[in-house]
């Protein structure tokens, strides 16, 4: 699959029965009756991972049945309405390999053509930093630089020089459909020995629970 067109090939949960508003420059404010939909990669897509830890925070709230699937962008912009999407895409982005301006373009482009296609259909978004590669947690041996970048053999600098870099183009994203921008990439950094031990890619319990709690720091109910 090509990486560069992961609006509408990806996994999508959706959470639902919120409305978010903002009420200053940190808070935003949740209230009943509409849905939210979590667009993502594998770490999203996780069972048990970040998206059902929301789903339980947000039963607890707020009582009621909420529905909650998995679909492709296209397919359930056009079945239902979807009022927030939550966004975290980049970890995969770069295919672990080295920066580049083309990269960094088409990750931008990418990101303004998914915020374009919901505004179409009146959904807002809030935007989520990717995720660390946390090889000082889980570290792996680079092999030669003859052998392809991939996510068994990252770019061994594709933290520091691509993922950063995508987290600073997430941040300065300026678009009428974004409510708000979260970053989970410095707690996951900063818990990495907590948060991995796997891979240096997929969080662990700890670290969906780590996701979910910076998400929900970030609302006000």
């Amino acid at each position: 699959m090509n990486r560069r067109k992961f609006v509408t090939l990806s996994s999508l949960g959706a959470l639902g029965t919120l409305l978010l508003n903002c009420t200053d420059a940190k808070k935003i404010l949740l209230k009943k009756n509409y849905t939210i939909a979590c667009l993502g990669d594998s770490i999203t897509a996780k069972q048990d991972g970040y998206v059902q830890l929301l789903q339980q925070y947000v039963d607890k709230n707020h009582p009621g049945q909420r529905p909650y699937l998995f679909e492709r962008l296209d397919q359930l912009l056009n079945s239902t309405h979807v009022d927030i999407i939550l966004f975290c895409y980049g970890i995969n982005c770069g295919i672990y390999g080295t920066p580049s301006p083309t990269l960094f373009d088409s990750y931008t482009i990418g990101i303004y053509s998914f915020l374009e296609k919901i505004k179409l259909k009146g959904t807002k978004a809030i935007l989520l930093t990717p995720p660390p590669l946390a090889l000082e947690a889980v570290p792996i041996t680079t092999k030669s630089s003859d052998t392809a970048y991939g996510y068994r053999n990252p770019y061994p600098n594709y933290e520091d020089e691509v993922l950063l870099k995508f987290c600073g183009i997430i941040k300065s994203v300026r678009h009428s459909n974004v409510l708000g921008t979260i970053d989970i990439h410095t707690p996951l950094v900063k818990h990495q020995q907590k948060c991995y031990e796997n891979d240096p890619i997929h969080p662990n319990k700890a670290g969906h629970q780590l996701i979910m709690d910076t998400v929900v720091d970030h609302l006000t109910i």
